[in-house]
């Protein structure tokens, strides 16, 4: 027997598909199957139902202590895509929070040179934005992500 003839006969083994067991989970217990897939998150009126490609742009919220500080005045920091720009962003935070922002500041940030040892690299850079929401209007900064 060669090498060949073992990995075509490895090729002939089918394993099930992750669908097969959700099937069969929906089979045993209908109910519980349909709780699984509908949870829909808490959202403010004006969110989408889906909010489309949203979940893109806003990658996840900055939690420091500066932005902490600064959720008090109504500012809410992100970490969005680097394409990203302002109208976009807006967007993206009416879509997922269901809250229109009164303005949207973007700071593009370089990454800094890193050495290993020997070997030099470099971090990534990354693309913030601090969105400031009318007074009186909040979000829950971890519902949305």
């Amino acid at each position: 027997m060669g090498i060949f003839s073992k990995i075509s006969k490895k090729q002939n083994i089918v394993l099930p598909a992750k669908e097969d067991k959700e099937k069969k989970e929906e089979k045993k217990a209908p109910e519980a199957a349909a709780e699984k897939k509908a949870k829909p998150a808490v959202r403010g009126p004006l969110a989408k139902e889906g909010g489309g490609q949203s979940h893109r742009i806003l990658i996840t919220p900055l939690l420091t202590e500066k932005a902490d500080r600064q959720q008090s005045l109504g500012k809410y920091a992100f970490m969005v895509a680097p394409g990203a720009n302002k109208i976009e962003i807006a967007r993206a935070m009416r879509d997922l929070y269901g809250v229109k922002p009164v303005s949207v500041r973007v700071i593009s940030v370089k990454g800094k040179n890193v050495r290993f040892g020997r070997t030099s690299g470099k971090q990534k850079d990354v693309k913030k934005a601090i969105i400031t929401l009318k007074k009186g209007e909040s979000i829950s900064v971890l519902e949305g992500v």
